[in-house]
């Protein structure tokens, strides 16, 4: 039974990396095709705290708890059994050194600071 819950916590990482990889691509094309959506401030807010989080943890040294929970849950067995998790997994975790993930964590922080500039949500 925790592997069915590591599997469903690995599925709400893999939510969360998606949100917030795609808004880097979606606020600007948006902006572009004059969606709206992307430029509520609600959106907004939302993707910046998410990767500003990202790169807080990985500045302060702290695991991503869903990480935690994830390999909490796992146990001994470490990485999952299944195909489809552990190929999301595979996309999910790398061993690059950790300046790597800091460099483009802090990278992306200020892409999406600079977003509120370039491209400002509306305020209504």
């Amino acid at each position: 039974m925790d592997s069915y819950a590591a599997d469903a916590v690995l599925t709400a990482h893999l939510a969360y990396v998606i949100f917030v990889a795609s808004g880097f691509v979606l606020i600007p094309w948006g902006a572009w095709r004059r969606w709206r959506w992307t430029r509520s401030l609600r959106y907004r807010v939302l993707h910046t705290a998410a990767i500003m989080y990202v790169a807080l943890e990985q500045v302060s040294g702290i695991t991503c708890p869903l990480t935690l929970w994830e390999y909490r849950l796992r146990g001994e067995s470490g990485h999952p059994a299944a195909l489809i998790p552990h190929l999301v997994h595979a996309l999910l975790f790398h061993s690059w050194p950790p300046a790597v993930f800091t460099g483009l964590y802090l990278g992306l922080a200020a892409l999406a600071v600079s977003y509120w500039w370039f491209l400002p949500p509306d305020h209504s």
